[in-house]
């Protein structure tokens, strides 16, 4: 299949070839860890924050393979919502093996702030409560906020993760960060007239996509054009519904085989009818280790809610990696459990969450399904699955105050019905934070809602259309230079994965990655061209 322009382009692509090499295995290209200890714990507040003037250090990777000195460009590739561990080093091989060899370009990505060993807040010893039995370790994001009041007890107090955990303090890290990268380790010039200045291209799927597109709407001076890949852009501007998501993860389904939604839908009917007349809480049915219920789930509606949510999550997290679309995916496996004729409903709820989340054992760890810190709950701010551990805490916080989707299981879907509601989300929110989710806030200040009213401009977005996030994608041409690129194949950035190009690639994600270099690629003489004038 071809992949699918939303509108016809005004210029030709020319041909590139790509090497079939790419790297086994789903790591990324392992590098170096570095470290900018002149990071701004606060970007935004200078003159007004408790924070003025200090700093910390955040952990960084390059790729220096193909640089071929000032003049080239440097691709920014932004972390998001995970730490990055050197193992996993740089993230898209696509950027460091291909792009980045294209064009003789520095390649260099930050790990989010707040995420991994990115700490701008941290205890210290002396700041480490004795009682708790903890060490100066790393901890979760809430039990950095405990400090002594003046009486010497331990308070939590006000979490400045509000005013720090953000996209936009995230994106003046990225842009401190280039900027010191490009001049004091590359000696590239900031004057864009001279023939040492270095045009900077942001890269990113899924959030750091939209961060991508973003570092270009905000600091155009900088960032001299975007690569946005499955940049759910619209659920930010508050233009999904909450019923798409999931209705789309279902259509997925269907098509990978068909009565895959039924059978699902069936299954968990099924479940929910089990003991329905008393407050059975039919965990072990379901394949739940002895003992692991989290504490919290105190009543047989919660339990259903929070079985709902594995399940849905299950699917959506094996949406997003289904691709290439075949008989090999885990989406594909998934159909098939619920589709076995030989087995109860209910046998198949189990089969499905032992295998998927127990990997093969007897039963699950249901508790093993929560963040890190307090109050925590399988249902979080994103109901597409915030994960687990503290990378887990750290996004339930970012979905708790500036980045809201609305995310909800409708009827239409293959999930028992279950509305998101904004009521539920401050509650969930304040119980678990202390916070209030602002939905808006981003968007009436950015503007990302109308980029031509923005002024925006050098943008490509790509899709992957089986990809339930595709549903608050851009997914049609704004301008000549707001470009969209849409591949019928592809699931959640499957042209920006931790492989690379590779021959069991769709051709459509083939002919992308050659269409994506022109791209760029005539970008970056727009930009050469505007510096001579």
């Amino acid at each position: 299949m071809k992949c699918l322009w939303s509108d016809s382009l005004p210029f030709l692509v020319a041909l590139a070839v790509f090497s079939s090499h790419f790297q086994e295995g789903y790591g990324g290209n392992a590098a170096p860890a570095h470290y900018y200890p002149l990071q701004l714990v606060d970007h935004l507040n200078q003159n007004n924050s408790d924070y003025k003037g200090e700093m910390w250090s955040q952990r960084y990777y390059v790729w220096s393979d193909h640089f071929k000195g000032p003049g080239h460009p440097i691709f920014l590739i932004l972390g998001g919502e995970g730490h990055i561990p050197p193992e996993v080093g740089i993230k898209y091989p696509f950027v460091s093996d291909h792009l980045a060899k294209n064009f003789g370009a520095f390649v260099v990505q930050p790990e989010h702030r707040f995420y991994g060993f990115s700490q701008p807040l941290l205890l210290t010893q002396q700041q480490t409560d004795p009682t708790s039995g903890e060490s100066n370790q790393p901890q979760s994001a809430a039990a950095r906020l405990r400090r002594r009041n003046l009486e010497g007890n331990w308070e939590v107090a006000e979490d400045p993760r509000v005013q720090l955990f953000t996209a936009e303090q995230a994106l003046m890290d990225a842009v401190r960060l280039v900027q010191h990268v490009a001049q004091d380790r590359l000696h590239c010039s900031p004057d864009k007239s001279s023939s040492k200045y270095c045009p900077v291209i942001t890269v990113g799927g899924s959030y750091p996509g939209f961060l991508s597109m973003s570092a270009r709407l905000r600091f155009p001076d900088v960032i001299d054009m975007s690569y946005a890949a499955s940049a759910p852009v619209k659920f930010y501007s508050q233009q999904v519904q909450e019923g798409d998501y999931y209705n789309h993860i279902s259509k997925v389904a269907e098509k990978t085989i068909p009565g895959c939604s039924k059978a699902v839908r069936q299954a968990l009917d099924a479940v929910l009818q089990e003991g329905s007349s008393s407050n059975y809480i039919p965990a072990l049915d379901v394949g739940i280790c002895p003992g692991t219920l989290p504490d919290y789930i105190e009543n047989r509606q919660l339990f259903m809610e929070e079985l709902v949510m594995m399940v849905g999550y299950t699917f959506a997290n094996d949406n997003m990696a289904n691709y290439p679309p075949s008989p090999q995916t885990n989406l594909y496996k998934d159909c098939q459990i619920f589709l076995d004729s030989q087995t109860s409903d209910i046998d198949k709820v189990k089969t499905f969450l032992t295998e998927r989340l127990g990997r093969g054992a007897d039963c699950f760890d249901m508790s093993l399904q929560l963040p890190t810190g307090p109050n925590a709950t399988i249902s979080g701010g994103d109901w597409s699955g915030d994960g687990t551990g503290a990378d887990a805490e750290s996004w339930d916080f970012q979905t708790c105050t500036l980045l809201v989707e609305k995310i909800g299981f409708s009827n239409e879907s293959m999930f028992p019905p279950r509305n998101w509601t904004l009521d539920w989300m401050n509650a969930h929110c304040q119980d678990r934070f202390g916070v209030v989710p602002r939905p808006t806030e981003l968007v009436e200040k950015w503007r990302f809602d109308d980029l031509i009213a923005a002024n925006a401009s050098r943008i490509l977005f790509t899709n992957g259309l089986n990809d339930g996030w595709s549903v608050g994608a851009v997914k049609q041409n704004l301008s000549d230079s707001l470009l969209v690129l849409n591949f019928e194949n592809g699931a959640h950035h499957s042209d920006l994965n931790s492989v690379g190009p590779r021959d069991t690639d769709t051709e459509d994600i083939k002919e992308g990655y050659i269409i994506v270099q022109n791209i760029l690629s005539k970008w970056l003489e727009e930009v050469k061209e505007l510096a001579y004038q």
